[in-house]
């Protein structure tokens, strides 16, 4: 048994209320809590675990605000010990790229880990890859409805105010297109426990010209979040 894989001497409680084996995962919502009033329409029940919010939905669990790879992954234990077994990640997320634009929608191939959690999980492991038959679900449901996406790889950090020049002058050099908080650690622990993960994201804000341009306030992001996260919060219900 490798060290990673030795038993902890911490465990997580179930969560003997919110059962469900999907979890949609969203660690941030605009300051309009556009995508919390959707969810509290369609939830049963709601609680606070501490780290995050958790709605019951019909088919599926909703952890919310858990912002952050160590609460994301703090939530996701509960879950995943309660019989999660495919987590979907919605998230918002950075461009470090021309080519990635602000509003443009990105399902990500590829999660470099500059966060701390992850190496706890996997120590010598730095590159982290969504689960192939749940990254196809996603990108097949957004071919169908006719909406358009890229592909690309991120950086999940713990720190989006120590985002330096020279940061982002490696980041570009090894070609790596945008920087989230939780991607890395989500895939990292899906992994770990043998679970799904996939993770679709929004561009909110940009780097690549070593200044800081964003649109958390704009009316087209909410218009984006009802295309394309929406539907994962109505599918099955």
């Amino acid at each position: 048994m490798s060290k990673s894989h030795e038993k902890s001497i911490v465990n997580p409680e179930p969560l003997r209320d919110f059962v469900a084996e999907e979890v949609i995962c969203i660690p941030f919502d605009p300051p309009s809590r556009f995508l919390q009033k959707a969810i509290k329409k369609r939830a049963s029940k709601e609680k606070n675990i501490g780290f995050g919010y958790l709605y019951h939905l019909k088919n599926k669990i909703v952890l919310y605000q858990s912002l952050g790879a160590p609460s994301v992954v703090l939530s996701l234990e509960r879950l995943i010990v309660s019989g999660a077994k495919k987590i979907i990640l919605l998230g918002f997320c950075g461009s470090l790229n021309p080519k990635f634009k602000i509003m443009n929608v990105v399902s990500i191939s590829k999660a470099f880990s500059e966060e701390g959690t992850s190496k706890h999980y996997f120590p010598r492991k730095r590159i982290f890859y969504p689960s192939l038959p749940l990254k196809n679900r996603i990108e097949a449901a957004l071919y169908d409805s006719k909406l358009p996406f890229l592909k690309g790889s991120l950086v999940s950090t713990d720190a989006p105010y120590r985002e330096t020049r020279s940061w982002l002058k490696q980041k570009q050099k090894t070609r790596i297109n945008l920087v989230d908080m939780e991607a890395s650690a989500v895939f990292a622990i899906a992994k770990f426990y043998a679970i799904q993960a996939a993770a679709l994201t929004i561009i909110s804000d940009e780097l690549w010209s070593s200044a800081w341009n964003q649109k958390f306030l704009r009316t087209e992001l909410e218009e984006k979040m009802k295309k394309y996260f929406i539907p994962f919060i109505k599918e099955l219900d």
